[in-house]
C-alpha cells in the first residue's frame, strides 16, 4: 500500500497566535519526508519529474485516480532522502519544496509547527507583532492556492483518461534469497497497448488539451522503476549486514574461542588431487577473470564520460567487486557493512538484471486487464550498470498522432513565411534522439571517415554526413531490421518539434533548457544526446546539437507542408547546432545545403510510417 503524505503537527496560520513568526529557509530539513513512499504532483511537474522518478497513479477513498511520484518500493520508504536529511535528486516535488507550508482548503495555508525552519527569533518575518501577514507569507499563500487549482485541473484530466479505460492496476514485488520480501500494491499505470488502440477521433482532443504529452511523459517515466527496485535492494542489503554485524558484536566473548596450540612449522599448501576440488578451483578462476573484465569495462565507461559536461543524472553507481572472489556458499557469512561492495558474486548481477527485465516486461509489456504483477528474485545486491551497445534493435521511436499546427513564423526569415495551418493527416513515428555514432557504427560497420568528433563517444550524434550518406544508412538499416525507416518531412519535423505548443524553440522559450548551442557556451563540440530537457512529446535535441536533414527539397517561397519530389536538389536542414548562436535553433528556422555536402554540425533523426 502506498502511504499518503503526512506531516508531524499541521496547524492553520492564525494572525493572533502566530504573531512574530519567522521562517529561515537555511534550516529547512527534508527529514520529514523520509517516510513518504509517494508524493502527489500536478500536470506541469510531469516534464521535470519524469526524468528522475516513476510517475504512477493511486486511487483515493473517493475512487478518483491521482498522479504521484514513486519514491520507494515499500510502505514508509523514501529512497531519495539521505542520512543527512538532504534530497538526492535534482528535481524536488513542489509539495516537498514548499515545506513547512501546507495546502489547507479552509484557511488557505497551514504550517508544520515541528519544522526547525519556523521560529520566533530568526529568519524572514511572516506575521508581524500586530498580526499582519507580511509579503513573504502572502506570496506563499497565493502560490499554494494556485497550486491547489492546478491539482484540481490535473485530477479532471486524469478522470478523462480513466473514463477512456487506459489504466490497469499494477504491483511490484521483490524477494531476497536470504529470506524476506516486500510487495508494493494499489498503484495504476497507463496500458500502452490500450493507449495505442485509441481511435483517431479521440486523439485530437487529447492533443489539444495537452493530455497527449503528459501520457507520453508518464510512459517514459516508468523506465525508472527498475532503478528504484535496484536501490531498494541495495538498501536492504546494507540494513541486513548492519543487523548481522550488530548481532555478532553482542555475542558473549569466547563463544568461538579455541585453545591456542603450540607453535608448529608452517606447511606449504599442495594442490588437491580431488577432481571436485579442482573443478571448484577452475570455476573460481573463471569468475575471477569475469570480475576483472567487468572492472576494466566499468573504468573505461567512467573515463569516457568523465570528459562530458552533462551526464544523465542519478545513475546507479558502478560497483567494483574485489579482484579475487571467495567461493560461493549456500549461506554466505555476512561481511562487515563497509565491505559489502566487495562481496558481490558475479552471478548475482546477472540474476538481478534478469529480475529487472521481468519488472519492465510486467509493467509495460503485458496489457490485459488483470493486475500486472511484477515478481523479481534478487540477492539484495547492486547491479553493475554496463554501457549499452547500440544495435538496430535499439532505435527508440516516439509515436506522433495526426493533427494540425501553425507552421512557420511571422518574425523569422523570409523563407519562414507566411505562417500556414498545416494538417498532418497520418500518425507516424520519429526518433527520440538524433542518430548516434553508436547506431551508425552498428549499421554501417564503422564510423564515417569524415567524422570530426570521434572521441565524443557512441552516445554523441553522428555528424559530417551528407543527405546522400543518410540515404545509404537508411537503406542498410531497413535491410537489417526489416522495417521502413526514412527521414521526416519538413512539416513532420516542425510538427513534432512544436509538440502541440508554440514555443520559440523545440519545447521551450529558453534555449538553454533544451538545446546545445553557441561556441562560447558549450565549447566547439556536439554533446551526448538526451542530456538536455525533452520537448512535451519526449523528443530530445530537436533544437541544437546538430542540424538535422529532412527529406524535402528546399523551396525559397515557403509553401508549408508541400514538397517537390526531385532526384537532385538542395535539401532542407532543421534545428540548428552546437556551432550556432541562440537565434538559429528556433523551431521555424530553415537551412539548405547540397545533398552531397558534409559538415561537422550536420546530422539527422529517423522517421517511420505507422
Amino acid at each position: 500500500m502506498i502511504n499518503s503524505v503526512y506531516y508531524e503537527k499541521v496547524v492553520a496560520l492564525d494572525s493572533g497566535t502566530h504573531c512574530n513568526l519567522r521562517f529561515d529557509a537555511a534550516l529547512r530539513d527534508l527529514e520529514f519526508a523520509r517516510c513518504y513512499t509517494a508524493v502527489p504532483v500536478a500536470a506541469h511537474e510531469f516534464i521535470f519529474a519524469a526524468h528522475e522518478y516513476p510517475i504512477v497513479f493511486t486511487r483515493g477513498e473517493d475512487a478518483l485516480l491521482r498522479p504521484v511520484v514513486l519514491l520507494g518500493m515499500r510502505s514508509a520508504e523514501n529512497l531519495y532522502v539521505n542520512a543527512a536529511g538532504l534530497w538526492e535528486a535534482s528535481y524536488i516535488p513542489v509539495l516537498v519544496q514548499h515545506y513547512p507550508f501546507v495546502i489547507d482548503s479552509a484557511s488557505g495555508v497551514s504550517v508544520d509547527e515541528q519544522s526547525a525552519a519556523l521560529s520566533y527569533e530568526n529568519g524572514e518575518l511572516l506575521i508581524d507583532a500586530e498580526g499582519v501577514w507580511q509579503p513573504a507569507l502572502d506570496a506563499e499563500a497565493q502560490f499554494l492556492q494556485e497550486y491547489q487549482l492546478q491539482i484540481a485541473d490535473t485530477e479532471q484530466m486524469v478522470r478523462q483518461w480513466d473514463e477512456l479505460g487506459l489504466f490497469v492496476p499494477s504491483e511490484a514485488s521483490l524477494s531476497f534469497s536470504g529470506g524476506g520480501a516486500f510487495e508494493l500494491r494499489d498503484f495504476y499505470v497507463i496500458d500502452e497497448a490500450l493507449f495505442n488502440q485509441l481511435s483517431d477521433e479521440v486523439l485530437p482532443s487529447l492533443f489539444k488539451s495537452g493530455a497527449l504529452r503528459l501520457i507520453y511523459q508518464h510512459l517514459e517515466s516508468l523506465s525508472h522503476l527498475p532503478r528504484l527496485l535496484n536501490i531498494s535492494a541495495v538498501r536492504e542489503a546494507e540494513n541486513q549486514q548492519k543487523l548481522n554485524a550488530g548481532q555478532k558484536s553482542q555475542m558473549p566473548e569466547g563463544i568461538f574461542a579455541r585453545k591456542l596450540e603450540a607453535h608448529k612449522p608452517m606447511l606449504k599448501a599442495r594442490p588437491s588431487e580431488d577432481p571436485s576440488v579442482q573443478e571448484d578451483q577452475r570455476k573460481q578462476d573463471e569468475l575471477k577473470k569475469l570480475a576483472e573484465e567487468k572492472i576494466r569495462v566499468a573504468r573505461e565507461h567512467r573515463e569516457r564520460y568523465a570528459q562530458g559536461e552533462a551526464e544523465i543524472p542519478v545513475e546507479v553507481p558502478v560497483i567494483e567487486p574485489q579482484s579475487v572472489l571467495a567461493p560461493v556458499e549456500a549461506n554466505p557469512v555476512p561481511v562487515e557493512a563497509r565491505d559489502w561492495k566487495k562481496a558481490v558474486p558475479v552471478w548475482v548481477w546477472g540474476l538481478l538484471a534478469l529480475a529487472i527485465l521481468v519488472l519492465i516486461w510486467s509493467v509495460r509489456g503485458k496489457h490485459d486487464k488483470a493486475p500486472a504483477k511484477v515478481q523479481a528474485t534478487a540477492e539484495a545486491l547492486p547491479v553493475i550498470k554496463a554501457e549499452a551497445k547500440a544495435t538496430t534493435d535499439t532505435v527508440e521511436m516516439v509515436r506522433i498522432a495526426q493533427g494540425s499546427f501553425e507552421m512557420g513564423s511571422k518574425k523569422g526569415d523570409p523563407d519562414e513565411r507566411p505562417v500556414q495551418r498545416v494538417k498532418i493527416a497520418h500518425a507516424f513515428e520519429i526518433g527520440k534522439t538524433e542518430v548516434t555514432q553508436g547506431l551508425w557504427k552498428s549499421v554501417m560497420g564503422r564510423l564515417p571517415e569524415s567524422l570530426s568528433f570521434k572521441s565524443c563517444g557512441d552516445q554523441c550524434p553522428v555528424e559530417s554526413v551528407s543527405w546522400s550518406d543518410v540515404q545509404e544508412f537508411i537503406g542498410k538499416l531497413n535491410a537489417q531490421s526489416g522495417k521502413k525507416y526514412r527521414l521526416p518531412t519538413e512539416a513532420e519535423w516542425e510538427y513534432a518539434c512544436r509538440a502541440g505548443g508554440n514555443n520559440t524553440y523545440c519545447g521551450s522559450d529558453d534555449p538553454d533548457s533544451v538545446a546545445w548551442y553557441g561556441n562560447n557556451k558549450i565549447g566547439k563540440t556536439p554533446h551526448p544526446v538526451a542530456t538536455k530537457a525533452p520537448n512535451a512529446w519526449g523528443l530530445y535535441d530537436m533544437s541544437g546539437n546538430v542540424w538535422e536533414w529532412v527529406d524535402d527539397c528546399y523551396q525559397k517561397h515557403y509553401r508549408g507542408g508541400e514538397s517537390d519530389a526531385k532526384a537532385s536538389c538542395e535539401r532542407v536542414l532543421r534545428g540548428g547546432s552546437w556551432s550556432n548562436e541562440a537565434d538559429t535553433p528556433r523551431a521555424s528556422n530553415r537551412y539548405k545545403r547540397a545533398a552531397n555536402e558534409r559538415l561537422n554540425n550536420n546530422g539527422f533523426r529517423l522517421a517511420r510510417n505507422l
